[in-house]
């Protein structure tokens, strides 16, 4: 692979928007060798999609918002950033919830960290910006 490819997609923050993330992260990750894409796609739909419904269930949207996606496949990681207008939540100051009790809901955040090499959150003005980064293995990753 050489050179950075970026895309973007703005969602509504529905359930059923969701189900384009997948298309999405399929098309942006084509040019990779099929055998990384085969590794990191799954991960990466996941983790986005986890994220998302963790703002569209938990973020206090105001009406109309969207949620924001951007992403840049470099030689060594692929970068999701998620914006939106919501609440402020920080997940690196959420407790990691125990396996036990079992529990219906409430997992996302562990499901996430346990995809993606970091999570990383800022607050910029009324924006709240999650980043996901996943490491490259494989024939595509150039360190």
């Amino acid at each position: 692979m050489t050179g950075t490819v970026r895309s973007t997609l703005e969602l509504e923050p529905t359930a059923l928007a969701t189900r384009e993330i997948g298309g999405w992260l399929t098309a942006s990750l084509a040019h990779l060798d099929p055998a990384t894409a085969a590794v990191l796609l799954p991960r990466a739909e996941l983790a986005v999609h986890e994220a998302c419904m963790n703002v569209i269930d938990h973020g206090e949207l105001p009406e109309g918002s969207t949620i924001g996606l951007a992403l840049e496949v470099g030689p060594a990681a692929l970068v999701v950033r998620l914006t939106d207008h919501g609440a402020p939540f920080d997940p690196s100051t959420a407790a990691v919830l125990p396996a036990e009790p079992l529990r219906e809901r409430g997992y996302g955040l562990t499901i996430i960290r346990s995809l993606v090499t970091e999570v990383s959150y800022r607050r910029v003005g009324a924006v709240n910006e999650l980043e996901l980064r996943m490491e490259i293995e494989g024939d595509d990753a150039q360190h």
